[in-house]
């Protein structure tokens, strides 16, 4: 045998038949593993444009939620800061005309009247009588300062009037003050005893007075929806 011969039997037994076409069919495989290795290097260094433009789309869906309840807590905290603001001022209000009512006279000169009118169709009524008062509804018990007192609507104002001191030896002057704006209708009845009914005027003869007056007030605010107080005061006279 010749060396050339024993060399190519050697290869032969040594790789088997086919080994070279498996070799060459490995390669495709190998390149795709090697390119997919590549590719997740690469991502793990950056982001991919459908990443980022993704997690830019949550940012702005978080930031509008957020936004959207900073808006709605802050509307609900300025709606329940103006509401109490409004319940504050009735109560004002009505403590005034309760502390006056409860001190109030009525002579033959200057006799309790409530009057029953309206205007631009809503109730607007007037109630004028005599007060202990110094024009705060607070008692001073002098007969001297005796004050005239008149709650009225004038448009879309409630109104207190009052001259001082009626008894006085010289005239005072006449001092008005807005309660409130904004008012719709001012709506007041009478709670005759004697008769056990509620009326819509009062002009009994002095010295008798109402047993209990009921004071009804309507706001309407701009472009909202108008509301109403209603608050009833004992005189306890009979």
């Amino acid at each position: 045998m010749t060396s050339g011969f024993v060399l190519t039997s050697l290869r032969s037994s040594t790789y088997p038949r086919g080994y070279a076409s498996s070799r060459r069919s490995l390669r495709p495989c190998r390149t795709a593993i090697l390119n997919s290795l590549r590719d997740a290097h690469a991502s793990e260094s950056g982001f991919t444009l459908v990443e980022v433009l993704v997690a830019l789309a949550l940012l702005a869906t978080i930031g509008a939620i957020v936004f959207g309840s900073l808006v709605t807590t802050t509307r609900v905290v300025d709606a329940g800061r103006e509401h109490a603001g409004k319940e504050q001022m009735v109560r004002r209000i009505f403590r005034l005309m309760a502390d006056e009512l409860l001190v109030s006279r009525s002579v033959q000169q200057f006799p309790w009247v409530g009057v029953n009118s309206m205007q631009d169709g809503q109730p607007a009524d007037t109630v004028a009588f005599l007060a202990l008062s110094d024009g705060l509804g607070r008692s001073t018990g002098a007969e001297s300062e005796t004050n005239r007192v008149i709650y009225t609507r004038e448009r879309d104002r409630l109104l207190r009037v009052t001259r001082k001191n009626v008894y006085g030896l010289t005239d005072e002057s006449v001092e008005q003050i807005e309660l409130a704006n904004q008012v719709k209708s001012f709506n007041v009845r009478y709670y005759d005893a004697l008769s056990r009914v509620w009326t819509d005027e009062w002009n009994s003869p002095p010295p008798k007075l109402p047993k209990a007056v009921l004071f009804e007030i309507t706001f309407q605010p701009p472009d909202a929806d108008p509301w109403t107080v209603r608050e009833w005061v004992t005189i306890g006279a009979s």
